[in-house]
């Protein structure tokens, strides 16, 4: 995939050989960082250059990530935080038209919202690149590469046959969507761990076995956690449930502490996209194996190589 002024709206965009090509950028850009934080001068890839950052829904690290990365290759940054209340949106104007207008202000738009398809409907407006940062339940693809990244990193780039485990609100997490849409190219064997009502869409099961991948779904995860080489655990999606008091019934389904991790494998990758609440114990946090804060770190460098591809010159 030719990168340059690319919409990055879904995870089916990506195959094995265009991801490679982003985690190998991805890998200069965390030296980039390292040699920024001892002191070195912001970079000047996207100097003259603005971002737009449209979100309709909460975020800290996606947003933060997108910025961040943004003014480190010397860019500039323009912020719609809570747009549901703040923009004009809230007159009934459309996404279509809130995308051509954007476009008359920046480069670059990186956008979430709450409904799924609608980053795709601001980008039939957009003038500019759009990058999908969370539709719904539906994608979010960057997400999704800094995952697969950590892993592709952690295992020097020998993804094929690992077994990945997703555990936790299957049916409403755009995250394992987004995993499990990337990781079918390496032919990794999946173990899908949720309550009976939140299992991965027999949708994506389907399409999973059809690309030839081994997928198993079960209930309990102690039994089936000593074969994951990556644990991928995800919150219950309480905005996406018609009360609190459905998603608190499945609030405790799976908590993963020092006990349950002892039936991990010793190399083990323990992931999640955060923010968590009771699914890992903060007493894991000194396990070598955990490494979600690690992820916060490579989401970094990969959304500097994604834009820095994306508006090259």
């Amino acid at each position: 995939m030719d990168y340059k002024r690319k919409n990055i709206l879904s995870t089916n965009q990506f195959d094995k050989r265009s991801m490679e090509v982003l985690f190998s950028k991805a890998l200069k850009m965390e030296k980039v960082l390292k040699a920024q934080k001892r002191g070195g001068r912001i970079g000047k890839i996207l100097d003259g250059k603005v971002l737009a950052t449209l979100f309709f829904e909460p975020s800290t690290r996606t947003r933060f990530s997108f910025e961040t990365a943004f003014l480190r290759l010397g860019g500039r940054v323009i912020s719609g935080a809570d747009m549901m209340l703040t923009s004009s949106i809230k007159k009934k104007e459309t996404l279509q038209d809130t995308g051509k207008v954007t476009s008359q202000y920046a480069d670059l738009i990186v956008m979430r919202h709450p409904d799924a398809g609608s980053v795709i409907e601001l980008a039939d407006g957009a003038y500019v690149p759009v990058i999908n940062a969370g539709d719904g339940p539906n994608q979010h693809p960057t997400q999704g590469l800094l995952d697969v990244y950590t892993m592709w990193k952690a295992w020097n780039g020998k993804v094929a046959g690992k077994t990945v485990g997703m555990i936790g609100d299957l049916k409403n997490g755009r995250v394992p969507h987004s995993q499990c849409d990337l990781l079918k190219h390496w032919g990794v064997k999946f173990i899908f761990v949720s309550p009976k009502a939140l299992k991965m869409p027999m949708a994506i099961e389907k399409y999973l076995r059809s690309e030839r991948c081994e997928v198993r779904s079960v209930v309990k995860l102690g039994g089936v956690i000593g074969e994951m080489d990556a644990i991928c655990a995800t919150r219950i999606q309480e905005e996406r449930f018609k009360s609190k008091k459905e998603a608190a019934k499945y609030a405790k389904a799976y908590v993963i502490d020092p006990v349950m991790m002892k039936k991990a494998k010793k190399g083990a990758l323990l992931m999640h996209p955060l923010p968590r609440v009771e699914e890992i114990t903060a007493s894991v946090d000194r396990d070598p194996r955990a490494r979600y804060f690690e992820q916060v770190h490579n989401g970094l460098a990969l959304r500097m190589a994604l834009m820095a591809l994306i508006l090259k010159r």
